[in-house]
């Protein structure tokens, strides 16, 4: 075999290390660690010196080595650390309490407003990926804000570049407010300054999408469009007074996340389901078909052998299988909000996850398993300051 020197030019160690591969992990190192903890067994080992002795010289070869190293590229070397380093930083500072955008501690960490919590939700378009919108929930103190001015103080307010998502465009908005739909019911009445802003397809229908998303976790059946007063708008080139809102839109939760480097979200797909299972077969990694920045939320080594509705109780039993590796961090959490953000999205009331018996787990975070489990009321909650 060939030999080559720690000083010998023709030995481009940093060029060698520049041709592996990069490897990307959206997992944070809490989960990571979390991922492998259970698997690691430490064991009694009375015959301790000669290992000892040994682990001594591996360490001492190692400093040889990593002296080398540095002589040979001092400089590019440290660069490269310093760079290394302040990424992580960033990206550890973006997944620490309180810019997480969530309002739960660390150890109860949700993705989901419960039923007792007050909120407005605001549909945010995604920064990279087409037709992505992401309802961000922000908790309030009063039950209900309903003027223009109170939602553009909250989208002022979030930190939207920082979170990989665009501030929606309610600039155009002149007045909101609200009043009894057709079914007696909650309708939104949005007053635009003018068409011109909302004249072409992509545009408006980019506002259409974040109408929706804004108002269909508020209880709101439909959305009534005036200009300047007058009832109807000219949206995606064609004129429209009402706007129904389904609150139940059939469609599957996958995490957003804009880079490795950013908070992770739940958003709905833009496609619709016919049925409940046919969603969650859609969200397990083996049959997910989307492309970053969606991930699926059902992670490799967890297998849902059945989904059972019932349509007189609006309930569903979601049952893994028995050797599905279920764990308890955030990873799962998502998992199981995104599940019932989605049955949610069906019109079930409730949901029990029942199997990975081989998992030995009770629970993940706060949320039971083999208990019936309310469905949440919206995605994503966040406290604005």
């Amino acid at each position: 075999m060939e030999k080559y020197g720690w000083n010998d030019k023709s030995y481009d160690i940093e060029k060698l290390f520049k041709q592996l591969p990069v490897v990307k992990d959206h997992r944070t190192p809490e989960e990571i660690y979390q991922a492998i903890a259970p698997k690691v067994k430490t064991k009694k080992n009375h015959s301790w010196f000669f290992p000892t002795v040994a682990f001594l010289g591996t360490v001492s070869v190692a400093f040889l080595i990593v002296a080398s190293l540095f002589h040979f590229s001092s400089g590019s070397i440290e660069e490269k650390s310093s760079v290394e380093n302040v990424k992580r930083d960033v990206a550890m500072k973006a997944l620490s309490a309180p810019e997480v955008p969530n309002v739960f501690s660390e150890t109860d960490q949700r993705y989901v407003v419960q039923k007792d919590q007050n909120f407005i939700t605001l549909g945010l378009p995604a920064s990279k990926g087409e037709n992505i919108v992401v309802p961000i929930s922000i908790i309030i103190d009063k039950k209900e804000k309903t003027s223009i001015q109170e939602f553009k103080e909250n989208l002022d307010n979030i930190p939207s570049e920082s979170w990989g998502l665009q501030p929606a465009d309610f600039e155009n908005i002149n007045k909101l407010s609200t009043a009894k739909s057709e079914k007696n019911g909650k309708k939104v009445i949005i007053d635009l300054q003018d068409n011109r802003s909302l004249s072409s397809s992509s545009r408006g229908g980019a506002f259409i999408e974040t109408v929706k998303e804004s108002l269909r976790y508020q209880n709101v059946d439909e959305v009534e469009f005036q200009t300047e007063g007058k009832p109807g708008a000219i949206i995606e080139n064609n004129k429209q007074t009402i706007l129904p809102i389904e609150s139940n839109g059939k469609k599957a939760y996958f995490e957003y996340m804009y880079d490795q480097d950013y908070p992770v979200f739940l958003a709905p797909s833009s496609k619709k389901y016919k049925t409940l299972p046919e969603a969650i077969t859609n969200m397990e990694s083996e049959h997910f078909s989307s492309n970053p920045p969606l991930h699926a939320p059902i992670p490799r080594g967890v297998d849902i052998q059945k989904v059972k509705t019932e349509e007189d109780t609006k309930h569903v039993t979601v049952q893994f299988s028995k050797d599905s590796e279920l764990m308890n961090n955030r990873t799962f959490i998502r998992m199981i909000d995104s599940l019932l953000l989605t049955a949610r999205d069906f019109g079930y009331k409730t949901v029990t996850f029942t199997g990975a018996e081989e998992a030995n787990i009770s629970q993940i975070g706060k949320i039971q398993l083999n208990t019936k489990i309310p469905v949440p009321v919206a995605p994503n909650p966040v406290v604005i300051k």
